[in-house]
């Protein structure tokens, strides 16, 4: 997801200041992100969705500190984020990709069925990826004299248990928030 939708949709969730989105790309779910965090970026693209009438703002008056201003999505700004939300979501071929993530987060903007097909999106691709992880073939790689070939083999087997583990977690919580929607 493009960095002006993310500031957007966070814009849309509630209003707030540059600083505001700052403070939340520095928290840890931010960083997972992996969207830039330097506050001039924040600024110059707050600045853009402004002049596009994306967002507009107020500026709050600060006795002896910097003035601030506050912004709030706009109708035009509430449809950019919401025909981008509703464009077909294709899977990334890393789970840990935070398009996914992003999509979910900003799901609030989606009626029921959109989200639960986003989910379904997500977990019919995540489903496949693991029986690809089962089935992988473990080959015999041509490494160098002094690499270790049994201590490579097992340290790949414990990033692949890692991947494997993490992916399934991942699949698992799908399921629980699939449920979650359906059922009520």
């Amino acid at each position: 997801m493009k960095f002006e939708h993310v500031l957007l949709g966070f814009v849309a969730m509630r209003p707030c200041t540059g600083y505001d989105l700052k403070r939340w790309l520095d928290s840890e779910m931010g960083r997972m992100t992996r969207l830039p965090r330097q506050q001039s970026q924040i600024y110059r693209t707050l600045a853009r969705m402004a002049a596009d009438g994306w967002v507009t703002y107020t500026v709050e008056r600060n006795e002896g500190r910097p003035d601030a201003k506050i912004y709030t999505v706009t109708p035009e700004g509430r449809k950019v984020l919401q025909d981008r939300l509703a464009e077909p979501y294709s899977p990334a071929a890393d789970f840990g990709d935070p398009e996914f993530l992003m999509r979910y987060l900003f799901a609030i903007f989606l009626d029921r069925a959109q989200h639960i097909d986003l989910i379904r999106t997500e977990l019919s691709a995540r489903t496949a990826q693991m029986e690809r992880f089962r089935s992988r073939e473990i080959r015999d790689e041509p490494w160098v004299p002094d690499v270790d070939r049994r201590r490579m083999t097992r340290i790949l087997d414990h990033v692949h248990d890692y991947k494997e583990h993490t992916l399934r977690a991942h699949v698992e919580w799908l399921e629980r928030m699939l449920a979650e929607l359906t059922s009520s």
